[in-house]
């Protein structure tokens, strides 16, 4: 038996480095940044590069400290290995994948560690590949995938220990420890993590291990990897980032509330499609509740997680991403114990599995009412994608009627990664050429500003100061009337006030973007003084242009 193990371990793990990057790396960066996040990060990361603002970040020509600065400094050392320098939108999310794949990797050992069986540490791994959420970040220029990374490496490194390991292993969990801090900050990068394995081994009933996990030098290493940052920022550290971005917005934001209740569907949403064996998670811990074992450790940080983050005013679908590990294992496992006892949860066994199939398909439905507005649907690719999925939700319906449930398990698997190779090779990348990339205004804006200064009225995003390069697009509300000649860019309800703020600023050219208008507006070659009435805004003036960047949207 350990021969086996000794053969397959190697081969699973090469077949899920296969499965992650064949699913992420190919259009990484073919897609734009389409979180804001994500291009402010670039743009820090670029500024760090060409500035060397490395100790604090640098946005828009203003310091930002509401994060730790490890995500800037990894998008610029990625940067600087694999683009001499140069930011683009692989460069930038290297660092989200290497982690996205390091954690399918810790979750697989973990996984093996827990529930002592090659397949089902596999399928944990597998599971965790194929989520929704988890491929989506994984793809995505911002903290959580990273954090996600380093706060199950933690955990890992903490079980190990607690199997009985030695104190090399409470090192690495510091270590880990650490690194989540500097990436997200030490309530989520410390202190949740330290919670979770509190709890576990409060409820194991075995205090005595917490001795062994006060290790002076993993606190020491813990000290001298996150100490420094604090110290050289000074007490803007515990103003901005500590009470503003943490505290704050943990106890009370009011321009972001949401309800108590928001993880409670929006987590199934985006654990899809596995999501749909929830029925058959619940039967099965219902059936075994006394007989946990190892997989209480997974339910209590699945617990912790979700609980704490439900508490907080601030919630965001990707706040909980490091509880989709302990998912994945909890699934896996239930899928095990469902096999076992096949004929004590038939009921539940069907039902997962006919909800997997509908998942499956209502996700097709979804990507074809997205495509419909957006994107031609006779794209081969897109069409063969989604003929496919609807077979094998076919399938998997089919065989849900057999109580054929082995069977049933590979077909959801082969299903769950078709929708992942769906997203990720060929939706993305459709979807930003047809809706969401905004580079290609971003370029016609720079050819046409030029050398000549550029402000932003009202709001600007991120993707705009990165894509147009100018490092600084300052306010015009803020800014001192500018001597010489310059442009104005300003989203479409915002225009009437700039307008009646600055009657003289000429409409140059509307650029239609998702659902919003881009107006880039000029100055007049002589100088104007004073403000008079505004312009018509519902006529044309002459010259002014409505720039479409794709094709599809002249016919529109």
């Amino acid at each position: 038996m350990r021969n086996k193990t000794k053969s397959t371990r190697p081969l699973a793990v090469i077949l899920l480095l296969a499965i992650t990057l064949g699913t992420l790396l190919p259009t990484l960066g073919k897609v734009s940044f389409w979180d804001s996040d994500e291009a402010r990060y670039a743009e820090c990361a670029r500024n760090a590069i060409e500035h060397g603002h490395w100790i604090i970040p640098y946005y828009n020509g203003h310091p930002r400290i509401v994060k730790p600065p490890l995500m800037v400094w990894l998008v610029a050392l990625s940067s600087m290995v694999i683009n001499g320098g140069q930011v683009t939108e692989f460069s930038a999310r290297l660092p989200s994948l290497l982690a996205g794949v390091g954690t399918v990797l810790i979750t697989y050992l973990l996984a093996y560690s827990l529930l002592s069986s090659e397949v089902l540490a596999f399928l944990s791994a597998f599971i965790l590949a194929t989520t929704y959420l988890f491929y989506k970040q994984a793809r995505f220029s911002i903290t959580d995938m990273v954090l996600t990374f380093f706060f199950t490496l933690a955990l890992y490194w903490f079980y190990q220990f607690y199997r009985g390991g030695r104190g090399l292993y409470v090192l690495g969990m510091y270590g880990a420890l650490a690194m989540a801090t500097m990436d997200k900050g030490p309530a989520v990068g410390f202190v949740l993590p330290v919670l979770i394995i509190i709890l576990f081994i409060w409820m194991q009933g075995d205090v005595r291990k917490i001795k062994g996990l006060i290790h002076p030098v993993g606190i020491l290493i813990y000290i001298a990897l996150v100490l420094p940052w604090p110290l050289l920022v000074g007490k803007a550290y515990l103003v901005k980032f500590l009470w503003r971005s943490n505290v704050r917005r943990f106890a009370n934001n009011p321009a972001w509330r949401t309800p108590f209740w928001f993880y409670l569907w929006n987590f199934p949403v985006h654990f899809t499609p596995w999501a749909a064996f929830l029925p058959l998670t619940a039967a099965t811990v219902r059936k075994v509740r006394g007989r946990m074992g190892p997989i209480s450790f997974p339910l209590i940080w699945f617990a912790v997680v979700f609980v704490l983050f439900s508490l907080s005013d601030t919630k965001r679908s990707s706040y909980i991403l490091p509880l989709y590990p302990a998912a994945a294992l909890i699934t896996a496992w239930s899928i095990g114990k469902g096999i076992e006892m096949k004929e004590e949860l038939v009921g539940p066994w069907r039902a997962s599995l006919g909800l997997f199939a509908l998942v499956i398909m209502g996700y097709v439905v979804a990507l074809v009412l997205a495509f419909s507005r957006h994107v031609p649907l006779y794209t081969p690719t897109a069409t063969a994608s989604l003929g496919l999925a609807l077979i094998i939700g076919g399938f998997i319906a089919f065989i849900a009627k057999l109580k054929n449930f082995q069977e049933g398990t590979l077909l959801a698997c082969a299903g769950a990664l078709v929708l992942t190779i769906g997203y990720t090779g060929f939706y993305q990348p459709l979807f930003d050429q047809y809706y969401r990339s905004p580079k290609p205004y971003c370029a016609d804006i720079k050819k046409t500003v030029g050398s000549l200064p550029l402000y932003h009225y009202g709001s600007i995003r991120a993707h705009d100061l990165f894509y147009i390069g100018k490092g600084r697009i300052p306010s015009l509300p803020d800014a001192k009337e500018p001597k010489g000649p310059y442009f104005v860019m300003t989203r479409g309800k915002k225009l009437k006030s700039l307008r009646r703020e600055r009657p003289y600023l000429k409409i140059i050219k509307r650029y239609p973007f998702r659902d919003i208008v881009i107006v880039l507006l000029r100055s007049p070659k002589e100088k104007h003084s004073g403000k008079g009435g505004a312009h018509p805004i519902e006529r044309k003036e002459d010259g002014e242009e409505t720039f479409y960047y794709h094709t599809h949207l002249q016919s529109a």
